[in-house]
């Protein structure tokens, strides 16, 4: 059963660090109607050629600029390494959440979308791939110091080598921009894939705090 839409946390951070189960992170920016509509077609056209692949639920479809991944595995993962204590990691999430949110643009950002390509284990998860442009490049690398700054605060003494070594954090320090539209693709050998059509999708950046 696929999982359902998130949903925002507006304001209930402080009751985060005792119960981390389910809050999941990321920043990330979402298609507006007519980009959504796009990438429902591309998914559907490209269904065709593998009947039996998990689509994304067009609620959750989104770019991810950096992943953080879930907020208790990420403790855990810490705690271990560096004996950060739950208190510590709840004030360095908090602030990191904070900076996070002041980072991300009010503005949207135009991508023009590249092909359809395949991403994950054996490439089995397709994806809509977009042309990077110089603001956005400088917007994630402004979100990878302030990851970096979180790991330091948590007592982490090579942030970059830790995060490139972390199951959840591995691919942050380079940002290759996508929107994952199918899981379990697997099509016939020599399918063509859809063509994306050449126009810039419309993507609006959205907070950073998610329930799953």
């Amino acid at each position: 059963m696929a999982a359902a839409a998130p949903d925002p946390l507006s304001g209930e951070f402080q009751g985060l660090p005792p119960a981390l189960g389910g809050v999941r992170l990321y920043a990330q920016l979402k298609p507006d109607a007519a980009g959504l509509a796009e990438l429902v077609r591309l998914q559907s056209a490209a269904r065709v050629l593998a009947p039996r692949a998990h689509p994304v639920s067009p609620g959750r479809l989104h770019l991810t600029l950096i992943h953080f991944g879930k907020a208790d595995e990420a403790y855990a993962r810490l705690a271990d390494s560096t004996g950060v204590s739950r208190a510590e990691f709840g004030r360095a999430l908090e602030s990191y959440l904070t900076a996070t949110k002041m980072a991300l643009p009010e503005r949207d950002f135009l991508l023009f979308p590249l092909a359809l390509t395949g991403f994950g284990i054996n490439g089995s998860t397709l994806a809509v791939e977009f042309r990077s442009t110089a603001e956005l490049d400088q917007v994630h690398a402004g979100l990878y110091g302030l990851l970096l700054d979180f790991l330091a605060a948590c007592r982490v003494p090579d942030p970059s080598a830790y995060a490139a070594q972390d199951p959840a954090l591995s691919f942050s320090a380079v940002l290759r921009p996508h929107v994952s539209i199918l899981h379990g693709f697997h099509p016939p050998s020599g399918a063509q894939l859809p063509a994306v059509t050449p126009q810039a999708l419309r993507l609006r950046p959205l907070p950073v705090l998610y329930r799953t």
